[in-house]
Parts: C-alpha cells; structure tokens; sequence
C-alpha cells in the first residue's frame, strides 16, 4: 500500500529493514532520556520468514530451529519469489535472512524487476522471464537448489498470455526434480517437502497456492504470514523495540495467548474478492 512508503518521512528513525525495502507497516514508540522516539520498521519480513521458519519446524519436530538460523552459502539453497512490489522487497530480504541466494524473480514486466533489483542492489536477484530460463539456470546438477517459494501477485485468475505465462514459468519450478542440498550441522534443516508461501489470502486457497500444493509442494496461505507479522508487531510495541530480534521472541508472551491467537487468524471466515484486485502501490496517484 502507498501508506507504508509515505510515513517514512515522518518518523524520527526508520529501521534498516524498512530502508532496505522502503516499506514500514509498523511504528514503535521508543523510550529516549528526553521522552521517546517514533521508530518504522517492516514487520512483513518477519512475517513470511517466520511462517516459512514455522512450516520447517512442522516437518521437522525432534530439531530446535532458532529465529535467526539460515543456511550456509556453501550448500547452494536459493528462493524464488513472484512479484515486483513492495511485498516481493520483503521476501526477498526474508529469504536473505534465510541464507537463500541467489533470489530468481518470475515477472512478466522486465521495468518491475528492474526496479526490485535496482533498489535491492546488494542482493543477486535474477530474472526468471519464461520456462527456457528455468530450465537453463535451474535445471543443471550444479544449479542452486531451490528450496522456497513466496508468491506476491494478487490472487487474480491468469487471463491474459502474460499473465499465463507467469503460471507456466512458475509450473516449471514447481516440477524441477528436488534434489536436496547437503545439510550442514548447526544450520537450518532442508526442507523434506519443498515450501510455497503465498501471501495473497484473499481466497486462502488462490490459484497459485492450489498449484504447488497439487505438485506436492507444502502450502501456506498468506493468513500464516499475516499472523507470524501481527505477532511481531505485538511483540516489538510490548518491548518498546523495533529489532527484528524482539519481534521474533517467543518468550514475550505465553504459549496459550500465541495458541489463541493464531486459531483466531486461522479460523476466521474466508474473503473471496469481488471483482479485479490491484496493487495499489504500482497505481500512479492522479494529478490535482
């Protein structure tokens, strides 16, 4: 939304997290030895590294998998995301935190992918623009192994050949043979089912979703994240503390509100969508 670009002017600070992605979504009030400050920071990264931290745990329930566990570079784990916006800035700095690199990007417009690699200069995001490109810098023995996915387009039906060809590039991924990589003592398990994170819940079970999860891959709607961020919003305000570290500690509150609270996200009535949804922040704002 234009909003979380729009505050950072007014903040007495902004975290490194929402300068990275130039996105804040979440204002904490710090103590300061004159009063306080007015802190932004981007709790949706810790919204789809957590639910995707979450899902890795479910399917490894004998491992202890801390907040800040990644994996090592030496391995060869990589992410891909779907999108161009500000969402598809946060994932990509989640996966970062994950230890994913390199990030391919499936786009159909080459300006939005420009523009994500462009203000995310220190990450190696590749373009992924069609299936030969899938196959040619994923389908080798030594290519990265891609272990993640995190879908940020709206849930919207694929109608025009553009649009198609979004979901044929991303069926593609979907099929590539999962060769694990190896596993390093210390660092995050590999995932024994491949993880597809979509953010779009508006069906929870939008068409991409229903894709990865018919290829075999593990689901998450994008309630999961949704909640994962409202926790760390909640976590951060309690704490007067805008890190990531406080957003992610569990110890903040007890086991049966984080339970109440996530049946309550999770059990809410579905929201099917009336009409085309569109990102409002790719909507230029009309002249006065």
């Amino acid at each position: 939304m234009p909003i979380k670009a729009a505050i950072l002017p007014y903040l007495d600070e902004v975290s490194p997290e929402s300068k990275i992605t130039g996105a804040c979504n979440t204002i904490v009030k710090v103590p300061t030895r004159t009063g306080h400050k007015l802190v932004g920071q981007n709790t949706d990264i810790l919204g789809v590294r957590n639910a995707l931290l979450r899902a890795l745990q479910s399917q490894h329930p004998d491992k202890t998998i801390r907040s800040e566990a990644s994996y090592p570079p030496t391995i060869g784990a990589s992410g891909v995301i779907i999108g161009g916006g500000a969402t598809t800035r946060s994932a990509a700095h989640a996966l970062t935190l994950l230890g994913l690199s390199p990030l391919f990007l499936v786009n159909r417009d080459p300006t939005e992918v420009d523009a994500v690699q462009k203000s995310l200069p220190h990450l190696a995001i590749i373009h992924l623009r069609n299936s030969e490109d899938v196959e040619s810098l994923l389908g080798r023995p030594d290519s990265p192994k891609i272990v993640m996915v995190v879908g940020a387009i709206p849930s919207n039906q694929p109608v025009t050949a553009q649009e198609r060809g979004v979901y044929s590039t991303l069926s593609t991924i979907l099929t590539m043979p999962y060769l694990k990589p190896t596993e390093v003592e210390g660092s995050l398990p590999i995932p024994e089912r491949r993880i597809f994170l979509e953010m779009a819940y508006k069906p929870r079970l939008t068409p991409m979703l229903k894709v990865a999860m018919a290829h075999g891959w593990h689901g998450l709607d994008g309630v999961q994240a949704s909640i994962e961020q409202g926790l760390a919003q909640q976590r951060m305000w309690y704490l007067s503390d805008p890190s990531l570290q406080a957003g992610s500690d569990r110890s903040v509150f007890d086991l049966e509100m984080e339970i109440s609270t996530r049946t309550l996200g999770e059990t809410m009535p579905d929201i099917i969508p009336v009409g085309v949804e569109t990102d409002r922040a790719l909507v230029e704002e009309p002249s006065a």
